[in-house]
Parts: structure tokens; sequence; C-alpha cells
């Protein structure tokens, strides 16, 4: 059970990587095309405001991807390490031979 959650995570983790860099890649294409654009129409460069708006929101998903979300997977697999924990620990204890600690044996 644990290794298939540990595949869709990453999973999950590998397409939204690839959303990003697809993002990415599409920023890079049409900011190239608008640079030609605005370099071919003349008069006033406007591209950087684009470039700046945009590039924002690049930004932004790449924090999303590279730092928030393992951060994130992270304490997933932290509180699912402790819960599974807590659970052996707790049937371990529960048994029939399990032997008490403070009973002195």
């Amino acid at each position: 059970m644990d290794d298939l959650f540990e595949h869709l995570m990453e999973s999950e983790r590998d397409k939204a990587i690839n959303g990003f860099y697809t993002h990415f890649i599409v920023f890079l294409s049409v900011i190239a095309a608008l640079a030609v654009v605005n370099l071919i129409s003349g008069g006033a460069f406007w591209i950087q405001w684009v470039v700046l708006g945009w590039g924002i929101g690049v930004a932004f998903h790449a924090y999303t991807i590279f730092v928030l979300r393992p951060r994130r997977e992270h304490e997933a697999r932290e509180r699912r390490r402790a819960e599974l924990e807590r659970r052996t620990g707790a049937s371990a204890a529960g048994s029939p031979g399990a032997s008490d600690p403070t009973s002195g044996q």
C-alpha cells in the first residue's frame, strides 16, 4: 500500500514538473515572438511589461512546484510514517505476548 502511495506521489510530482516546463517553454516561445513583433513594429518598447507580468506567474509556478510541493510531500510522508508507527506501536502493545515495562519483569 505504501508503494502505491509513493508511486502516485511520484506520478503527480512528474506531471506537475512537466506542467511547469511546458509553461516555461510556452512562455519563452511567446516572449520571443512578441519581442520580434515589438522590434519590427518600432515605436516604444512594451515587451518588458509582458515579460514582467507573465514572468511573475512563471516564478510563482516554479516556487509552488519546486519549493512548496516538496515540503508538503515531505510533511505528508512524515504524517503517514508517524501514523504507521502509532498503529504498529499500539498493536504491539495490545498483543498478549508483549511485556509491560512497568510490571517489573
